[in-house]
């Protein structure tokens, strides 16, 4: 599959050491209930960057494992259904079982694990799923028992590569933004017992103030549907205001699902190491999610047409500069990944301090 993933880009053995959890943070055992915490010794401001699309191609894959291994990303979610996905995420998984690996569900690109003929709402014509241009005019019609058993089928087959995903998160997120779906990634979680992607985006949220230029691009791609088509868009607005997206992390916390107190979805098409930097020097308090995209641009890439290649490079190098490190440590951001959120709620919340060799 392509450079080989066991092999460290710089033939230098592998920096990351997870031994089977992350090492404790002195100072920081408070409860967490979604909501900022706070350290005896003073606020603390933790950041997950995880990698979205693990298994997508070749290209992409690689380049994850390296901003993981050279770089400040912390975990990563696999994009299951994709062809070859399985394979290479099974692989990643041999050559790296400390790299934290979630469950990243898809329901806009590719085409389902289930056979197409078991889930028809859920695909066109040609057994793939609509595309995030086209869903917004099938969400009304989409069976929710289709897409519960096709997002089930996606978590077994990550299981089945050997993988047990430490979290749940979501392609074009889809799934939250039409929130009548969103029960199902929350019946999903409490199952399996992981946590999930904080629904609300800091672009909802207000918790950090983008520039124009950083605006969540599943935001604006629902925003041009509304102009597109009013009169289908009044239908479903009650299910798709930022109110109804709000409510959505209420119902995690009465379900006992975790997550992280912020999502952060500003760095999407805008990979500058300012932009980065821009981002963690306005970090709220608590624990944030940051979602990247690094990979290598490939020829299955691009033969997707998916439209983000050489962003995927972009960020890459942005992910692995040394003044991103150097911008957490300025600022006072601790590096982590989800399995903080796995531990019991009166253990200590376990963060990264990311070591190279």
């Amino acid at each position: 599959m392509g450079q080989d993933m066991g092999a460290p880009a710089n033939g230098s053995s592998d920096h990351r050491r997870h031994r089977g959890g992350l090492p404790a943070a002195a100072g920081f055992e408070e409860e967490f209930n979604g909501m900022p915490s706070a350290s005896a010794g003073g606020s603390k401001r933790v950041l997950i960057v995880n990698a979205d699309d693990l298994g997508l191609t070749d290209g992409v894959t690689e380049g994850i494992v390296q901003a993981w291994r050279e770089g400040v990303v912390t975990s990563t979610s696999a994009m299951i259904n994709m062809e070859g996905a399985a394979e290479r995420v099974a692989a990643v998984h041999r050559a790296h079982p400390e790299l934290p690996i979630g469950l990243h569900v898809n329901i806009t690109a590719g085409r389902p694990v289930l056979p197409p003929e078991r889930v028809p709402t859920l695909v066109d014509r040609e057994g793939r799923f609509h595309s995030i241009d086209t869903i917004p005019l099938h969400l009304l019609r989409i069976s929710l028992d289709e897409l519960r058993a096709e997002l089930r089928a996606q978590a077994e087959r990550l299981l089945e590569t050997g993988v047990r995903f430490t979290h749940i998160d979501y392609h074009h997120h889809i799934v939250v933004l039409y929130t009548p779906f969103y029960r199902i990634v929350r019946e999903l979680a409490k199952e399996f017992g992981v946590p999930v992607r904080q629904p609300v985006p800091a672009s909802v949220s207000g918790v950090i103030r983008f520039p124009s230029a950083m605006r969540s691009s599943a935001v604006s791609q629902m925003m041009g549907f509304a102009l597109r088509h009013p009169i289908l868009a009044a239908r479903m607005v009650r299910h798709m205001t930022p109110a109804a997206v709000r409510r959505q992390a209420e119902l995690l916390k009465r379900d006992g699902v975790r997550a992280p107190d912020w999502f952060i979805d500003g760095f999407y098409g805008n990979a500058t190491v300012e932009n980065f930097v821009f981002m963690l020097e306005r970090l709220p308090e608590g624990i944030s999610e940051v979602v990247v995209h690094p990979g290598k641009a490939d020829e299955a890439l691009r033969r997707m047409g998916a439209g983000y290649i050489e962003e995927r490079e972009a960020e890459l190098k942005v992910l692995t500069d040394p003044r991103v490190r150097e911008a957490c440590a300025a600022f006072g951001v601790q590096l982590a990944s989800y399995e903080l959120l796995r531990a019991s709620p009166r253990a200590s919340l376990a963060v990264e301090t990311p070591k190279r060799e």
